[in-house]
């Protein structure tokens, strides 16, 4: 087989980033009908489809993930050595770290965590962003996130896990609260709540949702309920004490990515910093 077109991948490429043919096609600066061609033209060299379209957007098939992957490892392989030789000795990194998580890691650990990194690399740019956990694995395999931070190692699909600590949860409330039995959680799929609790299932009236970590915060110190919220984000909180009897959940925090033949820099450091900076912030 002849080697795959690079305008082919390029546009193939693009569409996994922006998840729509019309921004593609716009950031390639070509029509949405020849990009399309494109990437139907590299679906008939690789005689296999790649991307699904249905109401609820681009899907890749499994294919389509596999050749992600290695547009991802080609691009990045590609930039440093762009980098590397017209940077003429210079020791900054550039790039841009692409980082997915649940939200009561995110702002307390990983940006602390990779802070030092950033500074000294002054090119080096991140992104993240705060997902539910049930999320976080298609965002991986979709491309649009390099690295997921879980409670789970992501197992199977060539995934690569590292324990960077354990996050203790407790029940807590606001002092002198004196209302209802009210659990305050992220959303209706968030279980964390059940299982410090032991229980199956709660009636309506004894749930609200507030979005994310710092939501259930806040609501704990308005008296809108109980919460089950990280002891590393109230430590200093004096208007918030433990229920009695004190219930805990230690749940542990994994870095997970994909296997690559090849990492870049930028990556290897992403994995140094977070592996040994992130127990700073997290019990272990």
């Amino acid at each position: 087989m002849d080697s795959l077109n690079s305008n082919y991948l390029d546009a193939f490429y693009t569409t996994c980033q922006v998840k729509n043919f019309t921004k593609a096609a716009k950031a390639l600066n070509i029509t949405q009908s020849a990009l399309s061609q494109r990437v139907k033209n590299l679906e008939d060299q690789l005689e296999t489809t790649l991307i699904i379209r249905d109401r609820a957007g681009l899907q890749l098939t499994e294919q389509g993930e596999e050749l992600l992957r290695y547009c991802q490892t080609k691009f990045q392989m590609e930039s440093q050595l762009v980098k590397r030789i017209s940077s003429q000795g210079e020791e900054s990194l550039n790039g841009v770290i692409r980082i997915g998580g649940f939200s009561s890691v995110m702002r307390s650990v990983i940006l602390p965590s990779l802070t030092p990194l950033l500074t000294k690399n002054e090119s080096l740019r991140l992104r993240m962003v705060s997902r539910e956990i049930y999320q976080l694995k298609s965002l991986l395999k979709s491309g649009e996130i390099d690295f997921a931070v879980t409670y789970e190692e992501i197992l199977g699909d060539n995934c690569v896990s590292h324990r960077l600590g354990t996050e203790v949860n407790t029940l807590v409330q606001k002092k002198s609260y004196k209302g209802a039995k009210v659990y305050i959680d992220h959303d209706e799929e968030d279980d964390v709540t059940k299982r410090i609790l032991k229980r199956k299932s709660f009636a309506s009236n004894e749930r609200q949702f507030l979005d994310d970590v710092y939501g259930l915060i806040d609501g704990v110190k308005a008296g809108l309920g109980m919460a089950v919220i990280p002891n590393h984000l109230i430590e200093k909180e004096s208007k918030i004490i433990p229920v009695k009897p004190i219930k805990t959940l230690s749940i542990p925090v994994y870095l997970n990515y994909y296997k690559q033949p090849y990492y870049s820099k930028v990556h290897k450091l992403v994995i140094s910093e977070l592996t040994a900076l992130a127990k700073n912030y997290l019990s272990k």
